[in-house]
């Protein structure tokens, strides 16, 4: 009986871990839509519970992944912030032409080196490709929105999108909700910075 008790115990906590990082999420996620540099402090605070939920439920590049958004969102904390010299130079724009190539050869030179790498670490994980190629859309898409680059609402569009069935698949009902949500905030965000992207060009 003991056991059990202690069994449904871990289940609960767990589960409470889950809500509280996908509440986390979708707050970051209104922020950053609203342009506000709070997104990033409270992306940070999702990002350590998610590591948490993901290696519990052995998506494990998704854990690996927490503790690359961290390193981005500070950056993008900082890039944001007073602290940056040229913060007032940095306004919502279209990804520079230069940059096209480099972020898709990039993301390709990624993405196999680490699924490749991934497979050998991690030879229990669940659907390591699909994982491993929407991490590195997600640090693509995450450098992209740190640089204040208007498409990066494309790659989150994609990501959420195919994240939704993997995490139904992982038996992460509440993060597969709230991936299904992201679909429409990440919509928003992106008109939402096309109108803020018009009026300062105006």
């Amino acid at each position: 009986m003991r056991a059990k008790f202690k069994f449904k115990e871990v289940i609960s906590i767990d589960i409470l871990i889950e809500g509280i990082a996908s509440l986390l999420s979708l707050t970051c996620v209104i922020l950053a839509a609203q342009n506000k540099i709070a997104n990033w402090p409270v992306a940070i605070l999702a990002s350590l519970f998610y590591a948490y939920v993901f290696y519990q439920n052995r998506f494990f590049s998704e854990t690996y992944l927490q503790f690359i958004f961290i390193g981005f969102q500070s950056y993008g904390w900082w890039f944001w912030s007073s602290l940056n010299p040229q913060k007032t130079e940095k306004s919502i724009q279209h990804t520079p032409r230069n940059y096209r190539l480099l972020l898709l050869l990039g993301f390709s030179v990624f993405y196999l080196t680490w699924f490749f790498i991934y497979i050998r670490i991690n030879p229990d994980a669940r659907l390591p490709l699909l994982d491993c190629f929407l991490t590195a859309v997600s640090i693509t898409a995450l450098f992209m929105q740190a640089k204040r680059w208007i498409e990066n609402w494309y790659l989150w569009i994609l990501a959420d999108i195919l994240y939704v069935p993997m995490f139904i698949v992982g038996d992460q009902y509440i993060t597969a909700s709230l991936y299904f949500i992201f679909i429409g905030l990440a919509t928003k965000g992106y008109f939402m910075w096309k109108s803020e992207m018009k009026k300062a060009s105006n």
